[in-house]
Formats: structure tokens, C-alpha cells, sequence
């Protein structure tokens, strides 16, 4: 009898998720010429991507029948902040008061949506065959590897 290996893909592909975004991160800074670990924007968006990647996983793997209400629930939750930063964003007079909304808008905004599809991708994988989630997976790493090379490209430039 063969070992299921669709959990280790699954978590293969969050790893891939997050490496991207870190690696996304790091290029960033390195086109604007800051020190990334000084920066709080580095912690906050890697927090940001560790949350909505890793807790839908474990979410969609348990046994509770509550299981929907958190897995879409929390999703609704964080657009919740999103009314803020979009009023802030409107109503601040200050010279470089747009950028912090501006940011943490998009956080906020995207966050739902890819906590929602790694939820989806979560009870999926488990149920169907492992064709789905290798598929995931490599379209991960295809555009892992393109965003790679044309960031990379640029920067070198």
C-alpha cells in the first residue's frame, strides 16, 4: 500500500506561496535600495502571507463541522478593516499619510480572496487525485520561475 502523499503536497505548495512572496519582497527592496530587515513593511507583509497561507490549510484538514463557517467566515473578517484604510486613504491631508492605507488596503483587500482559494485548494487536494494538486504545484513554480526571471532581468539592469 502506497503512502498518501497529497498533505506533503499541499504544504509544498504553501511553502511555494511564501516564497514567493518573500522573494517578491526582497526584489522590491532591492530596486528601491533599502535594508529589508530594517523596514517593518518586510515582518508585516511576511505575517500577513504566513496567516492567509498557513491557518486555511489547517483549517480545511480538521474534522469539525464548523469547518465552513471558519474556513469563509475569517475571510469576511478581514475585509472588516478595509472600510478604515479606504476612509483614511480619502480623508488624510498629510504628505505622506496615503501610503500606509494604500498598503495595507491591498493587504487587506487580497487577503480574503487567497485565504479563500487556499481553503478551496486545502479540501480539494484531499478529496480528489493527486493530478490536482501537482498541477498547483506547478503552476506555482512556473510562475515562481517567470516572476523570477523578468524581476530578475530588471533588477540586474
Amino acid at each position: 500500500m502506497e503512502i498518501d502523499k497529497r498533505p506533503f503536497y499541499i504544504w509544498a505548495a504553501v511553502l511555494l506561496g511564501n516564497i514567493g512572496i518573500i522573494f517578491a519582497v526582497v526584489l522590491m527592496n532591492i530596486s528601491d535600495f533599502s535594508s529589508l530587515f530594517l523596514e517593518p513593511w518586510f515582518f508585516i507583509t511576511l505575517g500577513i502571507s504566513l496567516f492567509v497561507s498557513i491557518v486555511p490549510v489547517l483549517i480545511s484538514k480538521s474534522n469539525s463541522r464548523l469547518k465552513n463557517r471558519f474556513g469563509y467566515g475569517i475571510p469576511v473578517l478581514l475585509l472588516l478593516p478595509l472600510i478604515y484604510f479606504v476612509y483614511d486613504y480619502y480623508t488624510c491631508t498629510g504628505k505622506f499619510c496615503q501610503i500606509a492605507p494604500l498598503f495595507f488596503g491591498w493587504a487587506f483587500g487580497l487577503s480574503p480572496i487567497i485565504f479563500a482559494i487556499f481553503y478551496t485548494i486545502g479540501i480539494f487536494a484531499r478529496k480528489y487525485s493527486i493530478k490536482f494538486i501537482l498541477s498547483v504545484l506547478w503552476i506555482e513554480v512556473i510562475l515562481l520561475v517567470g516572476s523570477a526571471l523578468y524581476f530578475g532581468f530588471s533588477v540586474l539592469n
